[in-house]
């Protein structure tokens, strides 16, 4: 097991991923000016620190190691355990588990490969601590649900027959939690779920929050989770859709996924007073029904009307997506404040009912098109302030009907110019570079217009690759406060032209971004090396690196940009595929 999954382990086979035991705590010695600060000041440091750093702090003294391993950082980080249901639990685990607050408990018995008892022996002798022994007597399920563990959040990926007969009704156990999720992945050894399995009941009063993905496998069940308000679900067979039916009177926030069309024509009959939030999913999007029949525009209405609180809808492109869309446009517009579409096709006179919502505040419209028609213009959003236009374009045109958005994102073309124009309100800007058309040209031809955004001063550049160099053509933007790079790759050398781009850069960030290098430093820390030559560009700014952010040779960069290398890595068995379906 790993904190925040940063650590691996090199045990053949491999079993889990665990970290060392920690090291013997060492004792204050009272001379270090920063151990007799008071704990809020302490706090306040360590909330600037990433979660490596605060690792190497607790190994300092043993106030710094109870800080760091208090509540209010464990909140913050989450424990990556393996282990297989059924086996003992050793002295290191045990501590991990006892300070851990969320946690991702993966089942490795699900695999065939790890459940023998020759694996049970080895995994004991491998993790054990000699200097505090433990009787290995006590299972990892029996430790768990003791009832003295503080978790609140916890995740189990297993199968449903093993969640079944070594969870059981053992949940309230958990005394503390409030976040429950199941990912029940297919048996090993073939076997399959069927009707006349026991019955599982999930039970637990605390509670609020509750997901369940099946993929598609799972039994007979039955929840009792009374507190539960948050709600994600898969409805593949009827014991799926009478665990909605039950809940629905208490849900503010449900993510459904529908894999038949038959649960369609049953959701629409239910009511849900309390909805705040409602994402759907119908996935055999072939077999949707035809949407306008004066039958389903009656349906709908009363659907969307059994949803007095509504103020959140997403949706994803199916035959459902429009009949829901037309009737929150018509009867919901009152509430309704943010509205997400994802891969649907409009016809435009679908489609203009969208401006009825006069009362949006935010928009998200990805990979959508009208089908006959040309995009809206003009439109009168009063309350819109934050609009995403993923490929997206045919369906708005920028223009003066946009000028209130104080927030954007969109995919890089040739309208960069009109945004520049028609959003001069704009304080956050997001422009995504991933798109099918070469992004190159449209780079050289239209960035220049950003320094024209007198109020941005939150800029996120996504998606960047090596020979896509914004910064080239761009005057300086004093403007701008934070710059993010998201999913980039950036050569070292394009640092000092960035620095001088931006001379009011408060905050740098890189969010699973790959610096790239062409001569590697010899005989010191790669990583240390370049966050060093980072801060000689950007001495008053303040360099945060999250996610998978890391340093690569400037080939591997250019291999990994490639549009086969994923091929090849599958070619070259690199990469791997897992099957988790039967």
């Amino acid at each position: 097991m790993c904190d925040e999954g940063a650590s691996t382990s090199k045990a053949k086979p491999k079993v889990s991923t665990v970290t060392p035991a920690a090291p013997a705590e060492p004792e204050t010695t009272g001379e270090c000016y920063i151990s007799r600060l008071p704990d809020e000041i302490l706090y306040t440091i360590f909330n600037l620190l990433s979660h490596d750093q605060r690792l190497d702090c607790s190994e300092t003294c043993r106030r710094w190691m109870d800080i760091v391993y208090s509540p209010y950082f464990q909140r913050k980080s989450k424990t990556s355990f393996s282990h297989c249901f059924g086996m003992t639990i050793n002295s290191v685990d045990r501590k991990r588990l006892q300070r851990a607050i969320n946690c991702e408990f993966s089942d490795c018995g699900i695999l065939e490969l790890f459940h023998t008892d020759l694996l049970r022996d080895q995994r004991n002798v491998l993790f054990e601590d000699p200097e505090n022994p433990v009787p290995s007597d006590t299972t990892i399920e029996d430790f768990l649900f003791s009832g003295d563990l503080q978790l609140e959040h916890i995740q189990f990926a297993t199968s449903f027959d093993r969640a079944r007969d070594f969870i059981g009704k053992r949940l309230p156990m958990l005394k503390n939690l409030e976040s429950l999720s199941f990912m029940l992945v297919p048996p090993h050894y073939g076997l399959e779920v069927n009707k006349t399995d026991p019955e599982w009941v999930i039970k637990h009063e605390k509670v609020t929050s509750f997901s369940l993905q099946t993929f598609v496998t799972s039994g007979p069940y039955r929840l009792e989770l009374p507190s539960m308000r948050f709600f994600v679900h898969e409805i593949d067979n009827d014991w799926d859709m009478r665990a909605l039916i039950e809940a629905k009177e208490r849900l503010e926030e449900l993510e459904v996924k529908l894999y038949f069309v038959k649960y369609v024509d049953t959701i629409v009959t239910l009511q849900f007073p309390e909805l705040k939030k409602f994402s759907v999913w119908l996935v055999k999007e072939d077999d949707s029904p035809d949407p306008n029949t004066p039958g389903d525009d009656t349906t709908t209405e009363w659907f969307i009307k059994g949803m007095p609180k509504l103020e959140q809808l997403e949706l994803r492109g199916t035959q459902m997506t429009m009949k829901l869309f037309r009737a929150v446009c018509l009867f919901g517009w009152e509430t309704l404040t943010r509205l997400t579409v994802f891969s649907a096709q409009f016809n435009r006179s679908l489609f203009e009912l969208i401006q009825e919502l006069k009362n949006l505040k935010f928009l998200r419209l990805e990979s959508c098109s009208i089908i006959d028609g040309g995009r809206l213009h003009e439109v009168n959003f009063p309350h819109l302030r934050h609009l995403e236009l993923i490929k997206s374009h045919d369906c708005l045109r920028i223009d003066a009907g946009l000028s209130l958005i104080h927030t954007f994102k969109y995919t890089m073309d040739g309208k960069l110019a009109k945004v520049c124009r028609h959003m001069p309100l704009l304080e956050k800007f997001e422009i995504d570079f991933r798109a099918e058309h070469p992004v190159a040209e449209y780079v050289k031809k239209y960035f220049k217009h950003i320094p024209e955004l007198a109020h941005l001063h939150h800029l996120t550049l996504s998606g960047i690759k090596t020979n896509t160099r914004p910064w080239n053509f761009c005057e300086p933007m004093p403007a701008v406060k934070h710059l993010v790079f998201r999913e980039c790759h950036i050569a070292r050398c394009d640092f000092k032209r960035i620095s001088e781009l931006f001379p009011e850069l408060k905050v740098l960030e890189t969010e699973n971004s790959i610096i790239a290098y062409k001569i590697e430093p010899q005989g010191v820390d790669i990583n240390r090396h370049f966050a060093r030559r980072l801060k000689q560009y950007f001495p008053k700014c303040a360099l945060v690196f999250t996610g998978g952010s890391t340093v690569e040779p400037l080939s591997t960069v250019l291999e990994m940009e490639d549009k086969n290398y994923d091929i090849k890595r599958l070619m070259d068995k690199e990469a791997g595929v897992i099957q988790i379906f039967q």
